[in-house]
Order: C-alpha cells, then structure tokens, then sequence
C-alpha cells in the first residue's frame, strides 16, 4: 500500500491532512497577494480654512488613507510623518491629531493636520508625507507624498 499504510482509514487521514496543508499554504499565498493589491494609499483629503473667533485664519486639513492608520500601535511613529512647509521650504508648525480607532472606528482612516499659525494668503504650501507611514497591519507607503495648495488671497 501507500507509505506503508495498510488500512483505509489511515490513508484517507493522509490524504485529508495533505489537502489541509495545500489549503492552508494557498491561504496564506493569497493573504500576501492581497496585501500587494491593496497598499496602504492616501484615498483624500479635506481642506478646512476659515476665520475663527479672533478673527485669524484658521486652518485644518483631514487626510483620508485606505487602511487603519491611527491605532495605538503605530500613531506615535505616524505622528512624525507629516510636515508643512512655505515657498521657502520653511517649516510650518503643526499639530497632528488622530481619533481613538477603539471609541471612534469610523475615523481609523483619517489624520487631521492642524495648522498652529494662521497661513498668509496668496502663498504657496507643501504637505510632505513621510514614507514610514504605517497602517495597522504594517504596510507603509511605497513613498514620499508630496501635496501642494496655494492659499487665497484676502478680498477686501
């Protein structure tokens, strides 16, 4: 008989537990073609400019990604990814804030960049995301994103 084995039982258990291994092996094939499929990605944004309360310019933008990004296993490294610069390439103070995935799932896609002076108007901005940005599952960007806007200028 085959390898041995002299009963049916045996051999049918051999036969399951090899169509267990070759499922399990093209399971795990599939989950890393679908991590190749589906990096992590910037899907959007949203740009929130208006006078606040003092009367200054007051300036928001939301990124919106394709995967978890604001998890506490990676929000530290992915607060650090982010930058703004002027014309000048003169950084621009900011604030990074991000949800809690675990109390507010809906927004475990989205960065908030919180501009901490006002910009000037009529003058040209870069948003620069870090490659090092991490997704929960661990996938990074493939590489650096670079974002410019242009402000308005003040109508009178």
């Amino acid at each position: 008989m085959f390898f041995g084995i002299k009963n049916l039982k045996s051999y049918s258990l051999l036969i399951f537990l090899i169509i267990i291994f070759f499922v399990l092996c093209l399971s795990s094939s599939a989950e890393k073609t679908n991590v190749e499929k589906n990096p992590l990605a910037l899907t959007g944004y949203r740009m929130i400019d208006e006078l606040n309360e003092e009367g200054l310019r007051s300036t928001e933008i939301e990124l919106f990604f394709s995967k978890n990004v604001v998890n506490m296993m990676v929000n530290e490294n992915n607060k650090k990814c982010f930058s703004l610069t002027n014309k000048d390439d003169d950084k621009i103070l900011i604030e990074i804030q991000m949800a809690d995935d675990q109390i507010e799932r809906e927004k475990r896609h989205i960065i908030k960049i919180v501009v901490q002076k006002p910009l000037e108007p009529a003058t040209a901005y870069k948003i620069i995301i870090s490659p090092e940005l991490e997704s929960k599952n661990g996938i990074k960007l493939e590489k650096q994103l670079v974002m410019e806007f242009f402000t308005l200028g003040v109508i009178e």
